[in-house]
């Protein structure tokens, strides 16, 4: 009884060092390698041809072009956090994360159960995309990053991200992506402008 106790903490104990010794920027990472996992599940599914049942065929991009695009995209938003290191570029990769991997999720698994036809990348959406991004919300906010209210409100804005990206097509994504730089720009500027302000 005894031992077992012990080992249980002994692997608490492992566990919390080695969270301890994962900021948010090293937690970013694993967002990217979930999505990898989650595409070859998608490919080999055949999701295409599942959403082609249920709804409009508005994205023509090949799924090598998608594929390549949102990783493009997911890894350029962590290398400027990891430069940035600021709120407003903390929002925006999280924001996208939302977007991409959350929203994907909760798609996969309302639509598959309201068309009761299971939707291919049901399984690494719910034991990947869920599981990563909770673990890189909580490393967030507990490094000071974003707050409760913020996460809140970057996962509605992220739900009308993907819906307009489903229901309108891919061209929504560079839509987005550029207003968020446009956010990230104005809120490092002013913030700047505010420090460099004469007492």
């Amino acid at each position: 009884m005894t031992t077992g106790l012990n080992n249980e903490k002994g692997i608490s104990n492992t566990f919390s060092h080695f969270n301890s010794q994962i900021p948010l920027q090293i937690a970013l990472l694993f967002a990217p390698l979930a999505y990898c996992f989650h595409q070859i599940e998608e490919s080999t599914g055949s999701f295409r041809t599942w959403r082609l049942r249920h709804f409009p065929n508005n994205n023509s991009l090949p799924v090598e072009y998608v594929f390549v695009i949102v990783t493009a995209l997911t890894l350029f938003l962590i290398i400027l956090f990891s430069i940035r290191k600021s709120k407003p570029t903390a929002q925006f990769v999280v924001l996208f994360l939302m977007a991409t991997q959350v929203q994907n999720a909760l798609y996969h698994v309302s639509a598959g159960v309201y068309f009761t036809d299971y939707s291919p990348g049901t399984i690494t959406a719910l034991l990947l995309y869920l599981p990563v991004n909770f673990y890189i919300v909580t490393k967030a906010i507990s490094e000071g990053w974003l707050t409760k209210s913020t996460i809140l409100a970057i996962f509605i804005l992220a739900g009308i991200m993907f819906w307009a990206f489903e229901l309108l097509g891919p061209a929504l994504i560079a839509i987005f992506f550029g207003l968020g730089l446009v956010y990230v720009i104005a809120s490092e500027l002013r913030t700047n402008s505010q420090k460099q302000r004469p007492l």
